[in-house]
This record gives C-alpha cells, sequence and structure tokens, in this order.
C-alpha cells in the first residue's frame, strides 16, 4: 500500500493510518500514545542491535500489527547474530512496558497483546523469522523458506478461521497484509536463493561447521559445503560460469 515518512529511517505504513482511524472512531484514541510507543519501541531494540553489531540500518516500517526494521545486511549473515536481533525487539517491548506502565496502567492488554501476536510462527513476524532461523539450523535455505511458508500458511488459515467466529475488523486487516507479505516472500524464494549463492561466490565468509551435500540446491547458512570432493568456491565457480554464459547467449 506504500509507506509514510515520517523521521529519518522511521515510516508509517497506509495501512497503520486507517488502523488509527478507526482507533479514532472507536474513541480509543487515548490508547493510541502508549500503543505506538510499545510499537517504536520494539522495532528500535531491532534497529540498536543491529547497529551495535555493525550493521546499517535501512528503515524502520510501523504496520498496525507491529513493524519491521530493515538492514542493509548480506543474506549470509551469522544465524546466532540475526537471532539477536530478533529478540532484542522483543525484550526491549518488555522493558518499555514496564517504562511505560506507572503512566499508563492500562497498557497491560496491549502489550501482551502485541508480544504473543508478534512471536507467532507467520512471516514476517518476528516468531515467523526466529522459526525460519531454527529451521535454517537442521535444514537448507530453500527447505526452510518452504517449511516457514506452510507453518505460516496454516497459522494464518487458523486465524482467518477464529476470526470468523469472533469478527475484529484490526485482526482481518492484520492477517491480509500478512498473507500479501508471505505470499510475496515466497514468490521471491529462489531470486533470495540466487543472491544467498552470489554473496557466497564474490565475498570470503568464515563458517567452522563443513556439510556435504548433493547438489547446490542443498546449500545450508552458516555452513561451507563440499560436493563429491569439489570444495565450495569451485562449486559456486562452475555454477556462476554455467548462468552468466547462458545469460550473454
Amino acid at each position: 500500500m506504500g509507506h509514510i515518512k515520517t523521521l529519518k529511517h522511521i515510516y508509517l505504513d497506509k495501512l497503520f493510518l486507517i488502523f488509527l482511524l478507526i482507533i479514532i472512531f472507536t474513541g480509543n484514541f487515548n490508547a493510541f500514545f502508549p500503543y505506538f510507543m510499545l510499537l517504536l519501541i520494539h522495532e528500535l531494540g531491532h534497529a540498536i542491535t543491529g547497529i551495535i553489531l555493525g550493521y546499517q540500518l535501512d528503515k524502520i516500517t510501523i504496520y498496525p500489527y507491529g513493524g519491521i526494521t530493515s538492514f542493509n545486511l548480506p543474506l549470509n549473515i551469522p544465524l546466532k547474530k540475526e537471532l539477536l536481533i530478533l529478540i532484542m525487539g522483543p525484550l526491549m517491548q518488555i522493558i518499555g512496558y514496564y517504562l511505560l506502565k506507572p503512566f499508563y496502567p492500562f497498557i497491560k492488554v496491549y502489550h501482551y497483546t502485541l508480544l504473543i501476536f508478534n512471536l507467532l510462527p507467520i512471516y514476517p513476524l518476528d516468531g515467523g523469522r526466529i522459526m525460519n532461523i531454527l529451521c535454517s539450523y537442521f535444514f537448507n535455505y530453500l527447505e526452510s523458506i518452504k517449511i516457514s511458508f506452510l507453518f505460516s500458511t496454516f497459522m494464518l488459515f487458523s486465524l482467518f478461521v477464529y476470526n470468523l467466529e469472533h469478527f475484529n475488523l484490526n485482526l482481518l486487516l492484520m492477517i491480509i497484509v500478512l498473507f500479501y507479505k508471505l505470499i510475496d516472500f515466497y514468490r521471491k524464494r529462489y531470486y533470495y536463493y540466487e543472491k544467498f549463492l552470489l554473496e557466497r561466490y564474490l565475498y570470503s565468509f568464515s563458517f567452522k561447521r563443513v556439510k556435504h551435500i548433493s547438489s547446490i540446491r542443498n546449500f545450508f547458512r552458516d555452513r561451507k559445503h563440499v560436493i563429491k570432493g569439489k570444495e565450495e568456491k569451485s562449486i559456486l565457480n562452475d555454477y556462476f560460469k554455467r548462468v552468466f554464459n547462458v545469460k550473454k547467449r
């Protein structure tokens, strides 16, 4: 739907403005400020952690259900670092909750609703991203995306069924936005995979664990690979030679 820039690096999704209008017309505007502060503190937790780890912040986009903090970082970022960036969002929100609670006693329900919802295993929520990282320890890059997509779809369908019985317009809007982003993520999976491989080809990454695989489609995150005794750089060199030759033709 597009984003509206407010402060440097901070954007509001247009759907968030619709959400704000619903709040105003339903007489809940007093709750908006602490709710927005929780959202912002949560995303600043991600942003500050990423910056400390040496990654360049791209933007923070605020949606009704939460936010997305984007960095200019490689797809081959170490899993532990990405996990730390994700975890610091909920942790900072918890700290923010206890700081805001004396001034806004009613904030408790918003805090726990936002926290639990954001930790649901639905991509691109924090819970869905954490699920994808955990999958990446046991499955290759493409399999991890597929598992994350299937489980996220199941969870969204479950939320949709729940909303049919307990209708909530805000929840319906969130489900629609999440489903759109999930489909877009899955549709671009091979683009991300090619970028993932190209990074490995162009730059040097030091991975301690070695994985013996049968095909280039089985590349894992956080591991270097061997196919039939052939080292990773040599495998990628042959692969991209074929890719570039096909493109030239």
